[in-house]
């Protein structure tokens, strides 16, 4: 294998590797449905949900979260307005963390806040204009 070739060889598996560690993954829900139960859609042991809104940083994450956590390297949330970010935490750790889209569900409509494990159900408000909004119940 020629040198040019392993190099780039090598340089494709590392943006490969960085993608991977760096994008949050994707998540959407079922809208046809009038509720969305975090606590059924989401497994792993996480004792709260935390919901931020587009172009949430660092500062604001760490502010609701109650600890540090990278948003805007390990996911698009400070630089979109098209998603929200859902970190689900247990303690001071963040477990797992989904961005969704805001045309599938509209998290922005509620403060950002935190929801407990087990209160962490919202009502879907279906709009003429086909957007979904979400209430906490």
């Amino acid at each position: 294998m020629s040198m040019n070739k392993s190099v780039f060889l090598v340089l494709a598996l590392l943006l490969s590797a960085c993608t991977e560690i760096i994008g949050a993954q994707k998540l959407t829900f079922d809208t046809s449905s009038n509720i969305v139960d975090l606590s059924k859609e989401v497994n792993g042991k996480w004792d709260r949900v935390c919901i931020l809104t587009p172009y949430s940083t660092n500062q604001y994450a760490e502010k609701v979260l109650g600890f540090k956590f990278d948003v805007e390297t390990k996911t698009d949330i400070f630089s979109s307005d098209g998603i929200s970010l859902l970190i689900f935490a247990n303690d001071n750790n963040a477990i797992q963390y989904y961005e969704v889209p805001r045309n599938n569900v509209d998290f922005p409509s509620l403060d950002t806040s935190c929801y407990k494990h087990d209160s962490a159900k919202f009502k879907l408000n279906k709009k003429a204009n086909g957007w979904v909004s979400v209430q906490h119940t």
